[in-house]
């Protein structure tokens, strides 16, 4: 999911939680089914954007891991060659 979706959810959420806060006020009763609907509806926006968030932690940190492990790939080889382009200064007797 694209930043710009997580943001759509963020702010779907806040106004839930506004439209909560105006019908707790309302209604004076946090039991009433019309408050208990919203507030799931809440709760599933609140799991989705854990999730996301989750997902997308997984990802950076799995970005990083193969990155890492490039970068060592990399280094390795680097010294390789390195080490090759030294043999072919040996001189031999």
């Amino acid at each position: 999911m694209t930043h710009l979706e997580t943001s759509h959810l963020v702010r779907r959420l806040q106004l839930l939680q506004r439209r909560l806060c105006e019908m707790a006020n309302d209604l004076g009763n946090l039991t009433d089914p019309e408050i208990v609907a919203v507030s799931e509806e809440a709760d599933r926006l609140i799991i989705q954007l854990q999730r996301l968030r989750k997902e997308e932690a997984e990802y950076r940190k799995m970005s990083n891991h193969t990155c890492n492990v490039s970068m060592l790939a990399t280094s390795k080889l680097a010294e390789e060659i390195g080490q090759q382009e030294r043999a072919f200064f040996v001189k031999h007797s």
